[in-house]
């Protein structure tokens, strides 16, 4: 029995030496690493709008209609922009005690502060300078700048990553032919795509068109809208084999 356990072991480590023996003979693995870039520009097809009503008041209740006043004043004015109800949310709403806390004696209650969120996706983008400017008629105080959007977004930042991935080829194919070698599989594979947003109104220049008389002209001229373009960037960092002739 012992000697079949020697037997064993001692074959066991005749085979490690064997491997190790080969490995010492492997030839190294030749490769080149690369980073690719790929960009796709599109003018955009709608815009997502977020804004708020904030108020604050000691009788909850005034403050409670005081919002819903403004909200459906403003619903109904979007109502005859001819937005649609699936593209508007008015589903968030806050509550919060304000207090002083350098009165003296104490806190001293200074009311609650109610803040109603509203979301519009507009689908025309004719008609955001009206959106916007229509918020501020109502009594809406708290205007983001719109985010501009593609629907068409996924197929433009799959365009990008494939651009990405053609320039790292053609990148390491340079560097390939220029070491007198060939350029191989690729081995390793890291990608990342980003969306690059168009220059946003300035919320000044907002504010001052918001106050004129806008009866002669549309809301983006207005506010000078343009929708400029939006670009989806991708990058690329691939490894690929280098074959010496």
């Amino acid at each position: 029995m012992n000697k079949l356990l020697v037997s064993a072991s001692a074959a066991f480590l005749l085979g490690l030496a064997g491997v190790a023996a080969a490995s010492d003979h492997a030839p190294d693995r030749r490769s080149v690493s690369v980073s690719g870039r790929g960009e796709v520009a599109a003018t955009p097809d709608r815009a997502r709008v977020s804004m708020q009503v904030e108020t604050t008041k000691l009788d909850l209740r005034l403050a409670q209609t005081e919002v819903s006043r403004i909200v459906k004043d403003y619903l109904a004015q979007l109502k005859a922009l001819g937005i649609a109800e699936a593209d508007i949310s008015t589903a968030g709403l806050s509550i919060q005690p304000e207090y002083d806390y350098s009165a003296k004696g104490g806190r001293k209650f200074l009311g609650y502060h109610l803040t109603r969120g509203i979301e519009v996706v507009v689908r025309d983008l004719d008609k955001i300078g009206d959106v916007l400017l229509k918020a501020t008629t109502a009594g809406i105080n708290n205007v983001s700048d719109p985010q501009l959007e593609s629907s068409k977004a996924e197929a433009l930042s799959r365009d990008a990553l494939a651009k990405a991935a053609e320039d790292a080829r053609a990148k390491a194919k340079v560097l390939a032919d220029a070491l007198g070698a060939k350029l191989g599989a690729v081995h390793t594979l890291n990608a990342n795509a980003e969306y690059i947003p168009a220059p946003q109104l300035q919320k000044a220049r907002f504010s001052v068109a918001a106050s004129a008389d806008l009866a002669q002209e549309s809301g983006n001229e207005a506010l000078g809208f343009s929708a400029g373009q939006i670009r989806y960037s991708a990058t690329v960092n691939a490894d690929f084999d280098l074959i010496a002739p």
